[in-house]
């Protein structure tokens, strides 16, 4: 019962989504050197001119992830839950494009069951968060995991989650609070294999070293959970 005890415990500091910054976003002079129109309302969107809501969509619609966060902002800003899917979908190119300060409102609208989100927008979106969380993103990575962990929208699919959270555990750029979340999401994903349990433990390690005081403690009485044999295999379960 250590173990379950530690990890409500830790859940406590399992924040929002938070995004690490952008991912590597690519040249917009390449898009647009031939295309004077787009090129035009791109300079207009840089330089915080005004820009109407048709011609972000052009441009987002050419897969421009700057037009595509401003146009979803526009429509969040409506607060109509029927435009929930589109903002999604545009969000997903600005997520796809690099720019992952889009994760935490993608993460919120795909979070609540109330949104209504075609197939083929979810397959765009699960994609654009695939591609970050390959890339090594780990706002992307903690935000496709806690999606495939609760089971909504693309299913329950633990096994895919603690993968994507192993495959970070390398990732120079993940930070004390992140990593503590990483390592919460393994621990709460069921039975562990011993490749889990050394993530969890690397992520609590990086998270030690947090100069919060809280995250720091929240790693200790975790890394203590899975510091004997008997934790690791599930045998404490029972005291």
């Amino acid at each position: 019962m250590a173990k379950v005890r530690a990890i409500a415990a830790a859940f406590l500091f399992l924040p929002a989504i938070a995004s690490a910054g952008d991912g590597p976003v690519r040249t917009a002079a390449s898009i647009y050197d031939n295309a004077p129109r787009l090129k035009d309302i791109r300079a207009r969107i840089v330089a915080d001119e005004p820009v109407t809501t048709t011609e972000l969509q052009i441009l987002a619609d050419v897969g421009d992830g700057l037009a595509a966060y401003r146009l979803a902002q526009r429509l969040l800003a409506m607060n109509r839950p029927d435009l929930n899917g589109k903002a999604a979908h545009y969000l997903a190119i600005a997520v796809n494009d690099g720019r992952t300060y889009a994760v935490p409102p993608l993460f919120d609208i795909l979070s609540d069951r109330t949104s209504d989100i075609s197939p083929v927008r979810l397959a765009h979106i699960e994609n654009a968060l695939n591609r970050q969380a390959a890339a090594g993103d780990p706002a992307s990575v903690i935000a496709l995991s806690r999606l495939y962990m609760q089971g909504h929208p693309f299913g329950l699919r633990p096994d895919k989650a603690k993968a994507l959270l192993r495959g970070a555990v390398d990732q120079q750029f993940v930070d004390a609070a992140l990593a503590l979340q990483m390592a919460i999401l393994i621990a709460s994903g069921g039975s562990l294999t011993t490749e889990d349990t050394a993530a969890v433990r690397a992520y609590l390690k990086v998270a030690q070293q947090s100069s919060d005081i809280g995250t720091r403690t929240a790693a200790e009485n975790l890394l203590r959970a899975f510091s004997k044999p008997q934790a690791l295999s599930g045998e404490d379960e029972h005291g």
